[in-house]
C-alpha cells in the first residue's frame, strides 16, 4: 500500500467547519490510517470572521488526537498549523503567532474566496513573500481567476511558491472545470503537493488514494512519491522543495 502524507486537513474538532465532535475525528483518522496515510498536518481555518481565533481550540483537540494516535497508530506521525483566509491584517497575525505556520515552518497555508479576484490574491501572495514566508496555496485548482493564468502560476512556483491541489478534485469532487484545472496542473509540472481538505466522512472524506489512478497514469514513481509523501516532509523540515 503507498504511503500518504497528507498536509490539509480539518480533522479537529470543534474548531470550524471540520469535525464536530471527537468521535467524528477518530473516525476520520481511522479512515484516512485505513486509505494509507501515515503523517497528517492539521490546517484548521484561520478566518476570524468565520471562527474567531481558533488557536487555542485547535491546540485542545490537537492533544486529544495526538492521545488517541499514540495509542492506536504510533506509527502516526501528526503536525500543526493553520489554513489561513486572507484577509486585511493576516500578516499581523502571522507575527504575532495568532494563525500558525505549517509546524512552525516558512510555509504558510493560504485559502482565498473562490471568487476572489487575481490582482487581490497575486498582491496577497507577493506581500506574505517579501515579509520571508513561503506560501502554499490551498486547493489552487478551485480559483475561476486562475484559469487560462498557467504563466502566473508558473512564475508563482519559480519564486518559490507551492501548488496544493485536492486529491477529490483529480475525480471531479469540486465539479469538471476544477477537475480539468488540477490535471492541466499536474500534467504540466505546477503542483507540489496533494492533500485531503478533508472536513468530515461524508461530502469530504480523508481519501487521498482516489487520485492515484490518474497520477500513476501521468505522472513517473518519483514524482507521484513527491507529490504524495516527498514535498511535504520538506515543509514540515524547513526545507525548500
Amino acid at each position: 500500500m503507498a504511503q500518504f502524507f497528507d498536509l490539509h486537513s480539518h480533522m479537529l474538532c470543534g474548531v470550524d467547519d471540520g469535525a464536530k465532535t471527537p468521535e467524528e475525528m477518530f473516525a476520520m483518522l481511522e479512515a484516512a490510517y485505513e486509505d494509507g496515510v501515515r503523517a497528517i498536518c492539521l490546517t484548521p481555518h484561520y478566518s476570524p470572521y468565520l471562527f474567531g481565533d481558533t488557536l487555542k481550540s485547535s491546540a485542545k483537540s490537537f492533544a486529544v488526537l495526538r492521545e488517541y494516535v499514540a495509542r492506536n497508530h504510533p506509527d502516526m506521525r501528526l503536525f500543526l498549523g493553520h489554513e489561513l483566509g486572507y484577509h486585511h491584517g493576516c500578516l499581523h497575525a502571522l507575527g504575532d503567532g495568532t494563525c500558525r505556520t505549517i509546524a512552525g515552518t516558512r510555509y504558510v497555508l493560504m485559502d482565498f474566496p473562490e471568487t476572489v479576484d487575481f490582482f487581490e490574491l497575486r498582491n496577497a501572495v507577493s506581500q506574505l513573500q517579501r515579509e520571508g514566508y513561503f506560501v502554499i496555496l490551498a486547493h489552487t485548482e478551485r480559483y475561476r481567476c486562475l484559469f487560462g493564468k498557467l504563466s502566473w502560476i508558473q512564475e508563482f512556483v519559480e519564486t518559490g511558491g507551492v501548488v496544493q491541489v485536492n486529491a477529490s478534485s483529480v475525480n471531479a469532487g469540486w465539479g469538471k472545470a476544477c477537475a480539468g484545472q488540477a490535471k492541466k496542473l499536474i500534467r504540466k509540472g505546477l503542483v507540489h503537493l496533494i492533500s485531503s481538505d478533508a472536513h468530515n466522512m461524508t461530502s469530504r472524506p480523508p481519501q487521498m488514494s482516489v487520485c492515484m489512478g490518474f497520477l500513476q497514469k501521468h505522472c513517473d514513481p518519483q514524482t507521484v512519491r513527491d507529490l504524495t509523501w516527498n514535498h511535504a516532509c520538506r515543509i514540515v523540515r524547513d526545507e525548500v522543495i
